[in-house]
């Protein structure tokens, strides 16, 4: 696991299967894995990022998204808030995760509006993310869907402590 990736809240999930290939997947986009993240989907994958306005890009499309992200960002952590689900073939999991990062440049146009207005390199920011996988019976991920929205002002993880 990376220490990138914060599992202090799930660790104790009882599906441990789940809990690994969750530590490994979000570990990998952490640690700006492009390579290793690519390992884990299913070559039909597709993924739905919804606040980055994609909809069912293609296992390769989504490889060179994951390629620009480790471009414009440093920093990365990803922090888990609860999870749910299975990892069974056909089954899902959605764990709710914050995500931080730092820019290392001063973002491209195409990806302004995508963060908060007048980010430069160098600063910070985050989204409260719900991530959504789908499992094949090779254990690999089938599919994927963000539901992410920035972090405002005044936000604290630990409002999300209690149900």
């Amino acid at each position: 696991m990376s220490s990138a990736f914060n599992n202090d809240r799930i660790r104790n999930h009882d599906d441990k299967e789940l809990l690994a290939r969750i530590n490994e997947y979000f570990g990998a986009f952490a640690n700006a894995d492009a390579q290793k993240m690519n390992s884990m989907v299913a070559d039909d994958y597709h993924m739905t990022d919804i606040p980055l306005g994609i909809v069912r890009a293609s296992k390769e499309a989504w490889f060179q998204q994951n390629v620009g992200f480790s471009s414009l960002m440093t920093g990365i952590s990803v922090e888990a808030i609860s999870l749910h689900g299975s990892c069974e073939p056909g089954s899902f999991a959605v764990m709710e995760n914050v995500v931080r990062f730092t820019l290392k440049v001063d973002p491209p146009e195409a990806a302004k509006p995508n963060l908060p207005p007048g980010i430069k390199k160098g600063d910070s920011s985050g989204m409260i993310m719900c991530s959504t996988i789908w499992w094949n019976s090779d254990g690999k991920i089938a599919r994927e869907l963000e539901y992410g929205k920035l972090l405002w002002e005044g936000f604290d993880i630990n409002d999300f402590n209690t149900f």
